[in-house]
C-alpha cells in the first residue's frame, strides 16, 4: 500500500529489517513455501487493505539458497487530508482512495566459511509511487556458531508522481545495520542491532494539506513542507527464552528511535508461544508505542502564504499529518498455528491496532483505530 498517504501499516519490504533476521534465516533446514492474507480495516469506513503474499525459501546445494516473495495489496477508504475540523465539527475531512500495488524481492543466500552473505533486490509499484531496493548482508558466526555478527546495508530509490505533479519527484534512503546475536545458553538468544538511515529528496506527502487562517477562503488548503533531508537512528534490543517445564517461549523486545526532525520515540514488545499439545501453539502478543512530535508539526497556521506583503512569517517547514503529532499507538492479538502435520502449518490471527493523540490540539478523529485478520498455510519439504 501507498507510503505517501495516510495509513498506519508499514512497508512491506523495509530491505533494512531483512537484514537483521539473515542470521535465523540461514540456519533453516527445511525448504518452503508460505501463503499469507491479511485484512486490515479501521474503524468507521477509514482505509480498508487486503493482502495476498507468497514466500518460498529453497535450498539449492550446500553453498546456495534463494527466498523471494510476491505481494498484492488492494487499499480503498479515506484518510485524513492535513486539514483541521471544519468550525462547529469534531471530525477531520477526509480524502477517498483507492489502488493496488504489486510488489517482491528476490534474495539469495551464499554461505563462505562462517559468513553468510545475502543480497537482496526488491521492487514496489502503485499508481502513483514506485520504489526499487537493493541490499547486501553478512551474518559472521563466531564462539562455535554462538555468537553471529551481523552487518547490512540497503539503498531504495523511491519516485512518486501524483497526477497533479509536473514530473515526477525522486527520494533515496540508505540504511547502514550493525547487529550481534547471541546464544546465552541452551534456551535463551539476545540479539541487539543499531541501524543508521539516511533520507534525502522528495520527503513531502504529497496528498497532505495545511491550513491557513489569513487565506480569505476558510476552505482552501496548501500543501505541506517538509526538510528534503532526515537522518536516523534506531537501536533494537530482544531476548528470547524458553520456558521447559510450561513448554513455552516468551520475546521481549525495546525499539528506540530518533531522527532529524526531533521525533523520539519507544516501543515495547512481548510475545509469548505456548505449546498446546503436540499440535498448536497460541501466541498471544502485545506492542506499546511513544512518539514524540516533529518540530515542524502543527495543525494549522496563522498568515497567508499567497500574500507577499503579510507581516506574519510562515515557516520554513510545516507539516499537519497526524502521524507526525506526540501520539502513542496500542497493538494486542493472538495468533494461533495448526500443526496438521510435520510438513503442513496453519494459522490465524487476530490483532487490534489503536492509536491516541497526546498533544490535546490535533482532534481525535484524525487518528485511526483497525482490526487485523491474518491466515497462513505454510508448506515445508
Amino acid at each position: 500500500m501507498k507510503r505517501n498517504r495516510g495509513s498506519c501499516r508499514p512497508p512491506v519490504f523495509p530491505l533494512i529489517l531483512a537484514l537483521q533476521f539473515c542470521a535465523l534465516q540461514r540456519n533453516r533446514a527445511e525448504n518452503q513455501v508460505d501463503s499469507r492474507y491479511e485484512d486490515y480495516s479501521e474503524d468507521n469506513g477509514r482505509i480498508h487493505v487486503q493482502t495476498e503474499s507468497i514466500f518460498f525459501d529453497q535450498e539449492l546445494n550446500s553453498r546456495l539458497s534463494l527466498s523471494g516473495e510476491f505481494v498484492y495489496d488492494a487499499i480503498s477508504g479515506a484518510s485524513p487530508t492535513g486539514a483541521p475540523p471544519p468550525d462547529g465539527s469534531k471530525q477531520v475531512p477526509l480524502a477517498h482512495m483507492e489502488d493496488t500495488r504489486y510488489a517482491g524481492n528476490l534474495q539469495a543466500h551464499l554461505h563462505l566459511a562462517n559468513h553468510t552473505l545475502s543480497p537482496q533486490f526488491a521492487y514496489s509499484q502503485e499508481s502513483d509511487y514506485r520504489s526499487i531496493g537493493v541490499s547486501l548482508g553478512d551474518a559472521i558466526d563466531f564462539n562455535e556458531k554462538n555468537t553471529t555478527l551481523v552487518l547490512g546495508i540497503s539503498h531504495d530509490f523511491d519516485s512518486q508522481f501524483p497526477k497533479f505533479y509536473s514530473k515526477p519527484k525522486d527520494k533515496d534512503t540508505t540504511d547502514a545495520l550493525l547487529g550481534v546475536n547471541q546464544l546465552l545458553g541452551p534456551r535463551t538468544v539476545l540479539s541487539a542491532n543499531l541501524t543508521i538511515g539516511y533520507a534525502s529528496g522528495d520527503l513531502n506527502d504529497p496528498y497532505k494539506r495545511m491550513r491557513f487562517d489569513g487565506y480569505p477562503d476558510p476552505t482552501a488548503t496548501f500543501s505541506e513542507k517538509r526538510p528534503g533531508h532526515k537522518f536516523k537512528q534506531v537501536g533494537l534490543l530482544s531476548l528470547t527464552h524458553f520456558f521447559e517445564p510450561v513448554n513455552g517461549s516468551a520475546e521481549v523486545s525495546y525499539r528506540l528511535y530518533h531522527d532529524s526532525y526531533s521525533i523520539l520515540s519507544h516501543t515495547i514488545s512481548l510475545a509469548w508461544y505456548q505449546h498446546a499439545g503436540k499440535h498448536f501453539i497460541i501466541a498471544p502478543i502485545f506492542r506499546y508505542d511513544y512518539q514524540g512530535a516533529a518540530d515542524f508539526y502543527v495543525v494549522r497556521l496563522p498568515g497567508d502564504p499567497s500574500d507577499p506583503t503579510s507581516t506574519i512569517p510562515i515557516p520554513r517547514y510545516y507539516s499537519a499529518d497526524y502521524r507526525l503529532s506526540r501520539l502513542e499507538s496500542f497493538t494486542y492479538g493472538v495468533q494461533v498455528t495448526w500443526i496438521i502435520k510435520e510438513w503442513l502449518y496453519l494459522d490465524v490471527g487476530y490483532k487490534r491496532y489503536e492509536m491516541h493523540g497526546l498533544d490535546h490540539v490535533t482532534s481525535a478523529s484524525a487518528y485511526p483505530k483497525a482490526n487485523i485478520i491474518t491466515g497462513g498455510l505454510r508448506l515445508l519439504w
